[in-house]
């Protein structure tokens, strides 16, 4: 290699080097808790570098008596110096770098908004300075999902501003980076705001609709039309007058008066039950309780688990039903079937489907455990059936459609 190109090399490799340490000792000043005794470690390394570069390294070199008994020990003692300095400062690096896997280390937290003033005026019952306290913290971080919502439920549940609270929702659906669930968590909230403070049935179902509309084919969507299909019960609800609650009172004549104080609940009328909960799912067929509260009429009431089965075969094959849902109606389906003096095979058969659907689940083992013991329910179910003495043959049920 050519002299001015190795002179070049080396050049090039020195400020290389020097560019490296530079980087290194400026983090390690940046991140010093102490730098006025880092600045004193350095200085001291240097003085001694500087000492065995110019004064120990040349004695040792020359050899002899000179380099053997005086340049060799005043190595060692530059060395125990440096041990004394730096030792310490090396054992916590390295203990700090042990801990970052249990506390984090020394990386700073995400910025939040301060909560801690926002919940204390509000439990001091000064909602209107707490109000001003949020949206303090929201020029900071206007996007804060969490933020914003603490502002709205302040809004709608301690200043009566629903409209107010309903602008801050707006605004978190037109800002861009929030996750679904959080969005549909705001709609669901502004709904439940709605028929907690002003019995507002009709902006509710609004909200419900434009989540389902919004994100449709998720489980969000699921969840909405649940709701959904609540409302209308809902809505019967609030129509209704306040109930004045008295506390009951004992009849002072009971046991005297003519005819017995026995009073009977009114009979129950199956088909008209049955009725009714076909035409709800007729108006809302992914009513999940009217479905199930219809295939257990029935079993119970007429009789008929096939008509059962077909009801919980549509829960389950919904696409988005929760596992603890889907679970719960195969192990239904399974009571259901063993209701039939021949339905040990479906039962059986609707256990193995659970097992295969979620085999890491804790729903399937206990199906794995209920398979075993299976035909002792058949057996059981059968001997339990109630006999009605007296009654005629159920009449056949209205079905709901698919």
């Amino acid at each position: 290699m050519p002299p001015f190109l190795k002179t070049l090399f080396t050049v090039a490799l020195a400020l290389a080097a020097g560019w490296c340490v530079y980087r290194v000792l400026r983090r390690w000043w940046e991140s010093s808790d102490d730098r006025p005794a880092l600045a004193g470690r350095w200085a001291v390394t240097g003085v001694l570098f500087a000492v065995l570069a110019f004064f120990v390294g040349p004695l040792v070199g020359r050899g002899g008596y000179a380099g053997a008994f005086v340049g060799i020990p005043l190595t060692a003692v530059v060395g125990l110096i440096l041990a004394i300095v730096w030792v310490p400062d090396m054992a916590g690096w390295v203990g700090r770098k042990f801990g970052r896997l249990y506390d984090g280390g020394d990386v700073a937290p995400d910025a939040e908004p301060l909560f801690s003033i926002v919940e204390a005026r509000r439990k001091q019952g000064r909602y209107a300075a707490a109000a001003d306290a949020m949206r303090e913290q929201l020029e900071r971080f206007p996007t804060h999902f969490r933020a914003q919502m603490v502002l709205a439920e302040i809004l709608a549940g301690n200043l009566d501003d629903l409209d107010g609270a309903a602008g801050i929702i707006e605004t978190i659906l037109a800002q861009e980076g929030h996750p679904t669930r959080n969005l549909c968590y705001a709609l669901t909230c502004l709904a439940d705001w709605r028929l907690k403070y002003r019995k507002d049935v009709a902006g509710a179902r609004e909200c419900f609709e434009r989540i389902i509309e919004r994100f449709p084919d998720t489980d969000e969507d699921h969840r909405a039309q649940q709701r959904l299909a609540r409302l209308a019960g809902t809505e019967g609800l609030l129509a209704r007058p306040p109930v004045r609650l008295e506390a009951p009172r004992a009849d002072p004549h009971l046991g005297t008066r003519a005819g017995g104080g026995l009073h009977l609940r009114p009979v129950r009328d199956p088909a008209a039950e049955a009725e009714r909960l076909v035409q709800q799912l007729d108006q809302f067929p992914h009513d999940n309780r009217a479905r199930e509260e219809l295939a257990l009429l029935y079993v119970e009431e007429f009789q008929r688990p096939d008509l059962a089965a077909e009801q919980l075969e549509q829960l389950i094959d919904q696409p988005h039903a929760p596992q603890r849902d889907v679970v719960r109606w195969l192990n239904l389906l399974a009571d259901y079937a063993l209701k039939s003096p021949t339905g040990l095979p479906a039962a059986q058969a609707a256990l193995r489907r659970l097992i295969d659907r979620f085999p890491e689940s804790a729903g399937a083992a206990a199906a794995k455990r209920r398979l075993g013991l299976l035909g002792y329910e058949a057996r059981k179910a059968q001997t339990s059936q109630t006999v009605r003495f007296g009654s005629s043959a159920p009449k056949p049920p209205p079905a709901a459609e698919e």
